[in-house]
């Protein structure tokens, strides 16, 4: 009897604790899943060279020298964070320093003390007081380089090409067009020198 009395106690005490913990761990992970949309978060302290592919929202708040793609969701760059490279987003929040091109299906917005270089393509764009920007916008929201961007799920290197041809294409006709003016002032030079030598 004494042996049947100390064997039971422990028996139930592993079944009435078993049900609990399995309940609780499946309970919450639900109401998780359906309380709040996920999120990545690199860190102040971290710093990522490579592309990022992203089918959550964003924040950066350390470095990225690479191409961010987060087609579907929002992107933020909190104030010390700081990259490198293009982004294309559904919705964009920019409180520090990015040094790239800015592709944004819906609204991007450049908050106070930010500094952005490079090019900006969103049909709505909000430049707060105290930002900084050089470069240049299109909000055209019929504009092709967007289509294809926001097209095509897998072409995020050929639209980072395409933006960098298109300015490439600006700068060389602009170094052409300076070559040609002074290539056909140069003959006209010299017969006003020859002229003022006879």
């Amino acid at each position: 009897m004494f042996n049947k009395a100390k064997s039971a106690p422990p028996e139930n005490k592993a079944a009435t604790l078993a049900p609990p913990d399995t309940r609780s761990s499946a309970a919450p992970s639900t109401a998780t899943s359906s309380s709040r949309p996920s999120l990545s978060v690199i860190g102040g302290h971290t710093q990522v060279e490579g592309d990022i592919n992203s089918d959550e929202d964003l924040t950066v708040e350390g470095r990225v020298s690479g191409i961010i793609t987060c087609k579907q969701h929002t992107v933020t760059l909190g104030a010390n964070g700081y990259i490198n490279g293009d982004v294309f987003a559904h919705t964009l929040h920019v409180s520090g320093e990015v040094i790239g091109n800015l592709v944004v299906l819906h609204r991007a917005t450049i908050h106070k003390g930010a500094q952005v270089s490079g090019t900006i393509v969103a049909p709505c764009l909000v430049l707060e007081d105290g930002s900084v920007f050089h470069g240049s916008i299109d909000m055209d929201p019929d504009n092709e380089m967007l289509k294809r961007a926001f097209s095509d799920a897998t072409g995020h290197a050929t639209n980072t090409s395409a933006i960098n041809s298109g300015a490439m294409a600006n700068s060389h006709k602009a170094t052409v067009d300076k070559h040609a003016t002074a290539s056909a002032n140069a003959p006209e030079h010299e017969e006003t020198e020859a002229k003022a030598n006879d």
